[in-house]
């Protein structure tokens, strides 16, 4: 077995040593581990480091949604978008609602490598293709 299969069974390992019963990442665990870590003083550290990094950015991304508006954040908007969102998936996720002034009307999700949208703005710029 090479260093590098080591070193990322070790980091999927560190990985669920970090995560709540729901199953998301907490940040207090993972300062805990990289502290550990640190002070282990270990030679293939960075290595390590590295593919600890890698597992915890693409597990994040599971449950991480984040949703572009155009409009101002409101709970009710945000709540409705995690209800949908958490029944389509099924599981619990946590959302970022960041402001887009250029959606008009609507919303564009992104969880893992999909992408929902449903704006005024994607609607015109289908029906702007359709007449080329």
């Amino acid at each position: 077995m090479t260093f590098s299969s080591k070193y990322k069974r070790l980091a999927k390992s560190l990985l669920h040593l970090s995560l709540n019963e729901e199953g998301h990442i907490v940040e207090s665990k993972i300062e805990e581990i990289l502290s550990s870590l640190r002070s282990s003083n270990h030679t293939g550290l960075k290595s390590l480091l590295r593919y600890f990094y890698i597992e915890v950015r693409r597990y994040e991304y599971t449950y991480h949604a984040v949703a572009e508006i155009g409009c101002k954040d409101d709970p009710s908007i945000t709540n409705s978008l995690v209800r949908k969102l958490e029944s389509n998936i099924g599981k619990n996720i946590k959302l970022t609602v960041i402001e887009n002034p250029q959606i008009i009307s609507g919303c564009r999700i992104r969880l893992k490598d999909d992408v929902y949208e449903d704006s005024l703005q994607s609607r015109l710029q289908k029906l702007e293709k359709s007449f080329h």
